[in-house]
């Protein structure tokens, strides 16, 4: 701690210090009406500008704007201290948090989905009101002690925009932190949160930073290259599903557009995932577009409507008859008291679907003796059978990356939802504009290409998966690398 002695607060109790940050300290109070335990951030003293004054208002305003949602940590109120200072009261979740569990313990694949689908619920929440939140890592996500997620520290969120627009006095968790943003090319968007998330959930299954060296220089001089740079390792844990590693690998792409381009994206991707892996499915809950909660229970199917939309999906099957016409639970109802009851639709219902099953079984019969003059009726596919589907059934775009060697440029790129058979077509030119006009250069195997070029001379590509389908995904984004 700072040594900043705990301010006296009207209606609270000091208990005993909990942490301490960069410009705040954070303290257990104890309310007493009603009685309850909250945390409190204070704002340190030594060093206070008015930028930071200003960003912890910020914060305030952002996170009670943002307060409803169960996943991102509630403030009650914000007030300034009696001798100027200022102070946050927030909803308190007992330690430790997903930084000190994943150094404590491993962390389960299954946690890590269903924690990584509800954090990106709360950053997509966010983004739908306009806030980058800049700041996502493990430290920052809190857990309830009913084991929910709470992500916190909007500190230095905002609105997005460019370089040019960052305060100096409002800095970033660079192990963590997208490429673009570490070297002034963004202040931040969505996909730079997206990037965060994904590197917060590999260090969550591995215990540390992805671009962390165990033994080796670790300081942010020595990470930022390795950011910029480095493609993103594997977890190295037999128990991660290959679905699960190349969702991360392309939700930290060097470039932001290959990354997802929203966290619904990421949070849908990471419920393929669990659907592959057949765990329960967690719910995606963000605010739909006439701004209320919407509750995505599974990615919806290709062909889809409105493919960005979340709905409300049934996950259960009601054990009691329900009568036909009956309100939904929560609507008015003319006769509370009045007994449910199985009317003649519902009975006419059974027996038809009865039928149905019936034709169907000896349908399938019939064809099973394999008569050759009767067309073979269509198999069911897994999704419709009710047993888990693959993460994803149609490539989709890749992220590319390039590192100069001596003599040329290596390509590498990667993927969500790799097949046997995939295949990869390229087109390499001399600049950005050259590549659209380029020969198609085919790969069979293998996700890398080398094209030879004299040192210092620039070579630029971007890549597609072709599946024999006939299904190819977009192509990439153009990378440029200057040869070795």
């Amino acid at each position: 701690m700072s040594g900043t002695a705990a301010p006296d607060i009207p209606g609270l109790e000091f208990v005993r210090p909990l942490g301490s940050g960069g410009y705040a300290d954070v303290y257990l109070y104890e309310q007493q009406q009603p009685r309850m335990n909250v945390a409190v951030k204070v704002l340190k003293r030594q060093g206070l500008t008015a930028a930071i004054r200003r960003q912890f208002v910020d914060e305030a305003n952002t996170m009670a704007q943002l307060a409803d949602h169960p996943f991102i940590v509630q403030v009650f109120r914000s007030d300034q201290t009696a001798d100027g200072g200022a102070y946050l009261v927030m909803k308190y979740y007992p330690p430790p948090n997903l930084a000190q569990r994943a150094k404590a313990e491993r962390l389960s694949v299954e946690e890590v989905l269903r924690s990584g689908i509800q954090i990106a619920s709360a950053v997509e929440t966010a983004h739908r009101a306009g806030i980058i939140h800049r700041d996502i890592k493990p430290a920052n996500v809190l857990v309830s002690q009913y084991g929910q997620p709470g992500l916190t520290d909007f500190g230095i969120a905002g609105r997005g925009g460019h370089a040019e627009d960052v305060d100096e006095d409002v800095g970033v968790s660079v192990p963590w932190s997208a490429p673009e943003v570490l070297y002034g090319q963004s202040n931040g968007d969505a996909r730079s949160d997206v990037y965060s998330l994904a590197a917060t959930l590999w260090h969550l299954l591995v215990g540390r930073s992805p671009f962390e060296q165990p033994g080796g220089d670790n300081s942010a001089y020595a990470l930022m290259p390795r950011i910029r740079a480095t493609p993103v390792p594997a977890t190295g844990r037999a128990d991660v599903p290959v679905s699960l590693e190349r969702l991360l690998s392309h939700a930290m792409a060097k470039n932001p557009d290959g990354r997802p381009q929203t966290a619904l994206e990421l949070a849908r991707g990471l419920q393929a995932v669990e659907r592959e892996q057949r765990l329960p499915s967690t719910a995606v809950v963000v605010l739909d577009e006439t701004g209320r909660t919407a509750v995505s229970a599974l990615p919806q199917a290709r062909g889809a409507d409105d493919h960005d939309r979340t709905s409300v999906r049934a996950l259960s099957v009601p054990t009691a008859p329900v009568p036909v016409g009956a309100p939904a639970h929560g609507e008015d109802e003319d006769d509370e008291d009045a007994p449910a009851t199985i009317s003649g639709g519902v009975v006419l219902g059974v027996l038809a679907l009865l039928v149905a099953v019936t034709v169907g079984v000896v349908v399938w019969a019939v064809n099973r003796g394999g008569d050759e003059g009767q067309a073979p009726v269509a198999r069911p596919t897994r999704s419709q059978t009710g047993a888990p589907s693959r993460a994803v059934d149609y490539p989709e775009q890749p992220a590319i990356d390039a590192r100069a060697v001596a003599g040329g440029v290596t390509f590498s790129w990667n993927y969500v939802g790799a097949e046997k058979g995939d295949f990869f077509q390229l087109r390499v030119g001399a600049s950005e504009a050259a590549v659209p006009e380029a020969e198609v250069i085919t790969v069979k195997t293998g996700s890398r290409y080398t094209a030879k070029a004299a040192s210092g001379t620039t070579v630029c590509a971007q890549v597609k998966v072709s599946r024999s389908t006939g299904v190819p995904s977009p192509y990439s984004t153009i990378r440029c690398e200057a040869a070795g």
